[in-house]
């Protein structure tokens, strides 16, 4: 157990996990509605690859932010967590490469690595899946 030294007493952090957990699914669940119900204002950054298919650029900001919207509350949750936590972190690797060496670029790949640290703490004390086994 890791413990913090506070004025001579003992405190756990083994919340600690679950504080990063919680705090990156909050982040995906409000990028994901902000795609959903604006797409037009994510439309730009759609790769041109993607956008010259059948499917418009709003409606692969949708699909993404549905996509971000579930794993994002499995996150929250704490089920599936190692799935989640692995395909969102793959998603903004991605997504960080796209936009470059910007400062947005370089915020997104910090999210990635925290995202992929939730993949290897893998599931945390206070996780649903934990709790019940049927997950």
């Amino acid at each position: 157990m890791n413990y913090i030294k506070i004025k001579e007493k003992m405190f756990e952090v083994d919340f600690s996990k679950a504080l990063l957990r919680i705090g990156l699914s909050f982040v995906f669940l409000a990028f994901a509605f902000m795609q959903v119900t604006s797409p037009d204002n994510w439309a730009s950054f759609i790769p041109e690859f993607l956008v010259s298919t059948i499917i418009t650029a709003n409606n692969w900001v949708i699909l993404n932010g549905i996509l971000e919207l579930v794993l994002g509350i499995f996150l929250l949750l704490g089920i599936y967590v190692r799935f989640s936590s692995l395909v969102l972190a793959v998603h903004l690797f991605f997504i960080s490469l796209s936009v470059g060496l910007s400062p947005i670029g370089i915020r997104d790949f910090g999210l990635t690595i925290a995202t992929f640290v939730v993949f290897l703490n893998g599931v945390d004390k206070y996780c649903f899946e934990k709790k019940g086994k049927h997950f």
